[in-house]
């Protein structure tokens, strides 16, 4: 029998206390569904919680890894009601993050303009946030092509390659010779 029955009374302390109405469903779904923040909102700034992924997180939107809930609820930085989103940056690239319906931490990676290109080792910039290796056997692969959301940022950060002067970066940590090749593309190559 449910102590709780008469009248649909709930206990303050009890996590079902609170009912969702269709208004907070549409406020969160809102919040974690906007493509990132409108270019005359001030930019929020992101907590680095990198020390609190998985060892083989992989990036894009997805529920938190237990293992990283963990980490983050010991150190005060998971949402809550009092401020139901945060913004995250794990290992160079940005995410939102808000509890879903059942009170998952859902990670939302931010779309690529609200990215940041952030220093590396020696002041190389790592472009990772920009670009998702291609893997075989776990091993990323020694040429792959760039994308056009990281030739487009290249650009932007004065690192694009001309034709016969290769620049180098880095993408999650790594070291690639970016060339630009005929047509255009630009062939990355792990140093």
């Amino acid at each position: 029998m449910d102590p709780n029955s008469i009248d649909n009374a709930r206990s303050p302390e009890s996590p079902t206390a609170y009912v969702w109405t269709q208004e907070d469903r549409d406020l969160f779904s809102q919040i974690m569904n906007e493509a990132g923040p409108s270019s005359s909102a001030a930019r929020e700034e992101a907590v680095d919680v990198s020390f609190a992924a998985p060892q083989r997180f992989s990036h894009g939107s997805q529920i938190a890894p237990d293992l990283m809930v963990e980490r983050l609820f010991h150190r005060g930085l998971l949402p809550d009601s009092d401020q139901p989103t945060m913004t995250y940056e794990i290992r160079g690239h940005r995410y939102t993050a808000g509890l879903d319906d059942s009170n998952r931490v859902r990670l939302v990676h931010n779309p690529a303009d609200d990215q940041v290109v952030g220093a590396g080792r020696a002041g190389v910039p790592d472009f990772g946030a920009f670009f998702r290796e291609n893997l075989r056997y776990g091993t990323p692969l020694p040429e792959q092509w760039a994308t056009t959301a990281l030739m487009d940022k290249l650009r932007e950060e004065g690192f694009m390659p001309a034709a016969d002067n290769p620049t180098t970066i880095l993408l999650n940590e790594r070291a690639y010779k970016a060339e630009l090749i005929e047509g255009g593309f630009v062939k990355l190559t792990r140093v």
